[in-house]
């Protein structure tokens, strides 16, 4: 039964009995419903309805931290200072070759002519920056060529695939053993990984991850060895502009301080003064243009290798997944 707004607007007392009766019949609807229902599930033709049972909100707990008693302490490991010592001397030699070229630096000043010296003792330093530059340069050459290994890496990569899909395992670790390099070590550590979990309960997900983390471990200890000593290429193409800048500005401040002194000379003189200035900012330029080229060509080089390790550990998960999948 349906009660009109008009109606209910128009006569209160009568809408109020409408609202009251439609309520009644409502009722009544339900309470036969139910009736047909209890019925029909009595004679088996329908099912009951689970009845939903209220979960209880679960209480919550507070974690409490108590220090450990000192017999169940885990004691820290005692300090090595061997390793630490091992650890400073890997990076002491270019504190040795930095003060070996500063010498060689000043030793050739003192053979250039004398107008060249004319520029101050910065130029022993621009001299021995630039020999350092070269020592750098030759030493991240002899690193990355180490790191290539013995073959081209998409050779390596190749056979590596190959060796994989053919199921034989030993004879990618061979093959990373005879290759060497950063991407064979990556690559050796991952499948070692891989063999290590064969003899192992466990499922092809767990696997697969075990050899992920063995090829990030590995990956990440690789990259540092191709990026180590850049800082000092970018540390010198920076500051070998300034080092001439300040060489100049010192002969400059010479030169004007002269003029002070003895009034106006000549022009000659006045002009052979700014030249030899001038030379700690040639010395500057040409450190910075060698050290911003160097920098960016190893970065360059770095950026394309780690590229070519990541496709390749990408690849070799690939197959391995693949492998696992065959053999199930």
């Amino acid at each position: 039964m349906v009660v009109s707004r008009t109606l209910r607007l128009g006569d209160v007392k009568s809408s109020e009995t409408h609202l009251k009766a439609a309520i009644e019949e409502r009722a009544r609807r339900l309470a036969e419903h139910r009736r047909l229902v209890a019925e029909q599930v009595a004679a088996g033709k329908l099912r009951p309805m689970p009845v939903r049972r209220i979960q209880p909100p679960k209480p919550k707990f507070r974690v409490r931290r108590e220090p450990l008693p000192p017999e169940a302490r885990i004691q820290p490991p005692p300090d090595n200072k061997n390793a630490r010592r091992w650890t400073v001397k890997g990076q002491l030699w270019i504190w040795f070759v930095l003060a070996a070229c500063l010498g060689i630096g000043l030793a050739i000043f003192t053979q250039l002519p004398p107008f060249v010296r004319a520029g101050g003792y910065l130029i022993a330093l621009l001299i021995a920056l630039q020999i350092f530059t070269f020592v750098i340069i030759v030493e991240r050459l002899w690193t990355l060529r180490g790191a290539k290994g013995r073959e081209p890496l998409a050779s390596f990569a190749k056979k590596l695939q190959t060796s994989i899909q053919n199921n034989d395992i030993e004879g990618a670790l061979d093959l990373c053993r005879r290759q060497r390099g950063s991407l064979a070590n990556v690559v050796h550590a991952g499948l070692d990984g891989y063999l290590a979990t064969e003899n192992k309960e466990m499922t092809e997900d767990e696997r697969m991850e075990v050899t992920k983390a063995s090829l990030e471990e590995a990956n990440a200890l690789e990259t540092p060895l191709l990026e180590r000593n850049l800082v000092f290429l970018s540390t010198i193409a920076s500051i070998g502009t300034m080092v001439g800048l300040t060489g100049t500005t010192a002969g400059m401040i010479r030169s004007f301080a002269a003029m002070a002194q003895q009034g106006m000379p000549d022009a000659t003189q006045l002009a052979l003064g700014i030249s030899e200035a001038l030379i700690n900012t040639l010395g500057g330029l040409v450190i910075a243009q060698v050290g911003i080229v160097a920098y960016n060509y190893f970065v360059t080089r770095v950026d394309n290798y780690n590229y070519m390790m990541d496709e390749t550990v990408h690849e070799i998960l690939q197959l391995l997944s693949r492998r696992e999948k065959k053999f199930v």
